[in-house]
């Protein structure tokens, strides 16, 4: 191996693989054939916790190893691939539990009244339901933000700065009421505080999920854009315009 094989063995032997990976990654470029670099490459990578890309790695090799008919080695390379696809479907799991997505029927909502069905669906599905507790902040004015919230429980209360900088309660929003919706699609930051004002579920959706969702039902997109441009008075963003202009 050319790119330092000492230090690329030193990071090994400390169990750097995150910093072991690159090199790895470089000396299996230049030499695709040498299976001792591909194995090592796929053990740094498990090791750094890329997990997919390890299995990968180890495919490569033992593909390689069968071709050569060395089969004990491409038995005991499957092997690994068995231990890191348990790995994957663990830490699967784990994140499935952390974010349980919504399952229940939509919330009566102004947010789901002009969308289809399968419109519906899509964004339902894609829902995760978090449980804020009295007082507790969801939002904070100047923060980015990158999820709109529906409320499917309780209430939260607004609130927001005049121009000579005082915090001004704006109003409670209840079942069914949406806000964050001008974030996700400017990318500006929010433009009000909003905490529970009391035990409250709310329906969080995610700015990368959305556009997931838009790019298989584009008028989701359309049916936001439109609370924003036509139905501003509405909404939160709105209210904090109207407090200001006032003070």
């Amino acid at each position: 191996m050319s790119e330092n094989p000492q230090s690329i063995s030193n990071l090994l032997a400390r169990r750097e693989y995150a910093q072991a990976v690159p090199l790895l990654e470089i000396e299996a470029g230049k030499y695709p054939s040498n299976a001792r670099i591909r194995l090592q490459l796929a053990d740094a990578l498990a090791g750094a916790g890329l997990l997919e890309e390890a299995v990968a790695a180890y495919t490569k090799t033992a593909d390689h190893y069968k071709a050569e008919g060395l089969t004990v080695q491409a038995i005991a390379i499957e092997k690994k691939i068995e231990k890191v696809s348990a790995l994957i479907e663990q830490r699967q799991a784990q994140s499935a539990s952390a974010e349980p997505t919504f399952k229940d029927p939509a919330p009566r909502s102004l947010l789901f009244e002009n969308m289809s069905d399968p419109e519906r669906s899509a964004v339902v599905e894609q829902m995760v339901l978090e449980t804020f507790e009295d007082g507790e902040i969801v939002i904070r004015e100047g923060d980015l933000g990158s999820s709109l919230y529906v409320v499917v429980s309780g209430d939260v209360k607004v609130f927001g700065r005049n121009p000579r900088g005082e915090t001004v309660y704006l109003a409670n929003l209840g079942e069914g009421d949406f806000f964050g919706e001008v974030s996700v699609l400017t990318g500006k930051p929010r433009t009000a505080t909003i905490s529970a004002a009391s035990r409250s579920e709310l329906l969080r959706l995610d700015k990368e999920k959305l556009e997931a969702i838009v790019a298989k039902h584009p008028r989701v997109k359309e049916i936001l854009e439109d609370f924003y441009e036509r139905r501003a008075r509405h909404t939160v963003d709105a209210m904090v315009e109207s407090i200001r202009k006032r003070g």
